[in-house]
């Protein structure tokens, strides 16, 4: 049972707070000032602190930060009908989950409360540098449900129920439709909360949910930057040869690091080899780091990425590490043994996908060819390939 104590100055209200947190399951202690607090504290630890700002000669924020040299594990959460700007940045630089304004709804009490006790899972506080893309996977990888709402011009929602992505919307947009506009954002500022009563409006894996619209808006905006050639019978998938020809010797000119510099000229010696071939790359199958890649068609380094975490799926994703686990205990194998999936073939709409372990099953190579490659020689051609690849795999 979540512990919470209130800490407010007026008798009424905090009889209030109390009555109303205890009817819906909490366990709750209170007091009248800091003070007060401290002895609860003396006597017991408590998993959320609803504290007041102004108590009379110690605030709520003395409180806040007592309670973080003393009770770490303590979430605190602060209400004022007066806090200024410093005020916010004080108790947010101090840890505080929440700063509630007053008066504040039954409903925005019990979403701080479920803010709070949720951050006992992990930790709390703003990150910079990590794109929203960065962040799903992220989610997804951890398999949390969480609603983000991420802030621009117009204000976008995310809802993620185990790792999965089941809703999102954005102005008027609902489903994939807004998950694509949000996605399409260049920059804004995101914020989780506990996952609520939400609709499924997506019910598409995250992997290929995601990899299909970062896919959408790489093409829409490389379609943006001038007309696509209507002859061209692969345009549909988004591979266009002669565009990446023009472009490979100023694109390629970048530099990388050594050792993936030069799984990328292998990746590009195997498409060149391979008929039909359109991309090859390498993912490290410990990390899921992208070690090499080269498209026909110059797809951006997020869009790669996603590629490589799907294919990190497909040989390492939690459901993969099951099957292991079982067939393991059935065979009485270590639990360390080796990975069993080895070779992985799909067929998309324009395209044959083939992927093979290497290196002892630390990393994948993945060819992705035309329809019209004979698949029997398209595994062939991959093999064959390998010794060209493999030494440069760290």
């Amino acid at each position: 049972m979540t512990s919470v104590l209130v800490v407010d100055d007026d008798a009424q209200f905090r009889s209030t707070l109390v009555r109303h947190l205890s009817e819906r399951g909490f366990e709750v202690e209170e007091a009248q000032n800091v003070d007060e607090a401290i002895v609860v504290f003396g006597r017991r630890g408590l998993d959320i602190v609803l504290t007041d700002l102004r108590l009379g000669a110690r605030d709520g924020i003395d409180l806040i930060a007592t309670l973080r040299s003393r009770a770490i594990a303590t979430r605190t959460i602060l209400m004022s009908a007066f806090a200024t700007a410093r005020d916010y940045q004080t108790a947010t630089e101090l840890g505080a989950v929440k700063i509630l304004c007053k008066p504040f709804t039954p409903e925005e009490l019990l979403a701080a409360i479920a803010q709070a006790a949720d951050c006992s899972t992990g930790f709390r506080g703003s990150v910079h540098g990590l794109s929203l893309v960065d962040m799903l996977q992220m989610f997804h990888l951890a398999r949390r449900s969480i609603a983000l709402t991420v802030g621009e011009n117009v204000t976008g929602y995310v809802s993620m129920q185990a790792g999965e992505i089941i809703h999102a919307e954005r102005g008027e947009l609902s489903g994939e439709p807004a998950l694509r506009a949000i996605l399409s954002a260049q920059s804004g500022s995101v914020s989780t909360s506990p996952l609520g009563p939400t609709p499924q409006t997506i019910t598409r894996s995250f992997s290929s949910l995601l990899l299909d619209l970062l896919r959408q808006i790489d093409e829409s905006a490389r379609t943006a930057d001038g007309p696509r050639r209507s002859d061209d019978p692969f345009a549909a998938a988004g591979w266009d040869e002669e565009e990446h020809l023009r472009d490979s010797e100023s694109n390629e000119t970048e530099e990388r690091g050594k050792t993936m510099g030069k799984i990328d000229d292998a990746c590009r010696e195997v498409v060149r080899k391979v008929d039909g071939a359109v991309a090859c790359g390498v993912v490290d199958l410990d990390t899921g780091m992208l070690l090499g890649i080269h498209n026909v068609s110059p797809y951006t380094q997020t869009l790669n990425e996603i590629v490589a975490a799907a294919t990190m799926d497909l040989f390492r994703g939690p459901n993969v590490g099951r099957i292991e686990q079982l067939v393991r205990a059935h065979r009485k194998i270590p639990e360390n043994g080796a990975h069993y999936f080895q070779e992985i073939h799909m067929t998309s709409e324009h395209n044959y996908h083939f992927a093979k372990t290497i290196k002892q099953n630390r990393a994948v190579i993945m060819l992705v060819t035309k329809k019209n490659t004979n698949v029997g020689l398209g595994w062939a051609q991959l093999k064959e390939s390998i010794p060209l690849v493999e030494p440069l795999v760290p």
